[in-house]
């Protein structure tokens, strides 16, 4: 049985999951530090005058979906009661690393396959028990002729908040 996002509405209320290619993930509440990190990063995007917003469905078919913990639009959005938008309405995603989704944090193909200019992940600093590097990257062409994400920039957190996103 292949999983649709049709299927999504009908789990339960608050229930976090994604479908890829048609199978189903359950995802476990996040931890405070991943919710903490997810809010700063909505919050400096939000300051710098972006449409930013947290657990951004991301839609490529109706089996195949992802939740981004930050999701910045081109625009402001129309329709505050959609949860599944088009990857071609999004300029950047950002993923807070987890232990459970390690896998999928550390390979964005799937968000620069669906041409999502920038893609953002946070990771835990050692030593710091809230901090966060922030690993900034943008989508390059190959000579393959295939899209990639680059790194562009790495700052903690704490460089952003200080500094903005300049």
């Amino acid at each position: 049985m292949a999983f649709t996002i049709a299927d999504l509405e009908e789990l339960p209320r608050g229930t976090r999951a994604e479908v890829h290619d048609g199978n189903l993930y359950v995802i476990f509440p996040a931890r405070l530090w991943h919710q903490y990190v997810e809010q700063k990063l909505c919050n400096l995007l939000e300051q710098a005058g972006r449409f930013a917003f947290t657990q951004v469905g991301v839609l490529n078919t109706a089996k195949d979906t992802r939740v981004a913990e930050v999701g910045v639009f081109y625009d402001q959005p129309t329709d505050p009661n959609a949860a599944w938008h088009d990857p071609a309405a999004l300029a950047l995603v950002a993923e807070v690393w987890s232990p459970s989704s390690d896998k999928k944090d550390r390979n964005p193909s799937w968000y620069a396959e669906r041409g999502i200019p920038e893609y953002w992940l946070a990771e835990p600093i050692e030593g710091d028990p809230w901090g966060a590097l922030v690993t900034m990257y943008e989508l390059a062409n190959t000579l393959a002729g295939s899209t990639e994400y680059v790194e562009r920039r790495r700052a903690t957190l704490a460089e952003l908040q200080l500094n903005g996103l300049s």
